[in-house]
């Protein structure tokens, strides 16, 4: 890390967390109560840095206040908890629309069919910014539990990046992880999809098999958002995305009606 960079974090985590952002946090987040002090801690610290740091934009009319921008990091950051990943390096800037917005790009699927103006609820571009649309991301803040959190989604991109590759394999721990974890991975994603191409159902979500990337993106959401279903339904696949994370989420949704 550059020598500046490192002084000017280190000033940045030497001011007092702001009470406002803690008031936003114990309001707006439905989560924020649940969390372990000592995750509160580290929260904190990884909000500052990502408010600081990313630019942040406001689309569709829709303006980008210190409440959203504080939201956002801490749902974002909760991928970061026990992972020392110099908060998302290859996100410059994280843009905002109102709700889902309409995406102008042409994009080619795996089958060669190109797809333009389709609603999007966020996207995540190599080394370029991060798209949410806020309505959603607002949603998944104040009723979680529903396997569905756009910023996580779009966060899991970023950290799957870092390797040079948008491939469904982050950064692992350790060298020898790598093999373990592509094994693991391709085995649930053949198994998933050819429960949906028989018609059935299972805890990741469709889009989530559709590529190995988005299988990735998709189980890193329902394993902060519906830790405990599964768990229940894939404890191997649960098992996996804890070793990475570093951080078991279910008892943030012990007893909780969600």
């Amino acid at each position: 890390m550059a020598i500046l960079k490192k002084h000017h974090r280190k000033k940045i985590l030497a001011v007092p967390f702001k009470e406002e952002w803690e008031s936003i946090l114990s309001t707006k987040w439905a989560l924020w109560s649940r969390l372990e002090e000592a995750q509160r801690d580290r929260l904190r610290d990884i909000i500052r840095i990502v408010v600081d740091e990313k630019s942040w934009e406001g689309c569709g009319g829709l303006e980008v206040d210190e409440a959203k921008q504080v939201i956002i990091s801490a749902m974002a950051g909760v991928l970061l908890l026990d992972r020392d990943l110099d908060y998302f390096p290859n996100v410059h800037a994280i843009l905002v629309y109102p709700e889902a917005y309409v995406q102008s790009h042409e994009l080619v699927d795996e089958d060669g069919l190109v797809h333009a103006g389709s609603a999007n609820l966020g996207e995540a571009w190599y080394n370029g910014p991060v798209v949410l649309s806020w309505k959603d991301t607002e949603e998944s803040a104040v009723n979680p539990g529903h396997a569905a959190n756009v910023v996580q989604h779009e966060f899991a991109h970023t950290l799957d990046m870092l390797t040079g590759m948008t491939n469904g394999t982050p950064p692992m721990r350790t060298r020898d992880a790598y093999a373990c974890w592509h094994e693991l991975m391709t085995r649930h994603y053949e198994e998933i999809r050819s429960i949906y191409e028989r018609g059935g159902r299972d805890v990741i979500r469709p889009y989530g098999v559709s590529n190995v990337a988005e299988f990735f993106a998709v189980g890193t959401e329902t394993f902060f958002d519906a830790p405990i279903m599964f768990h229940e339904r894939r404890p191997e696949l649960f098992e996996a995305f804890l070793g990475f994370y570093g951080v078991d989420p279910r008892p943030w949704f012990e007893g909780a009606d969600a």
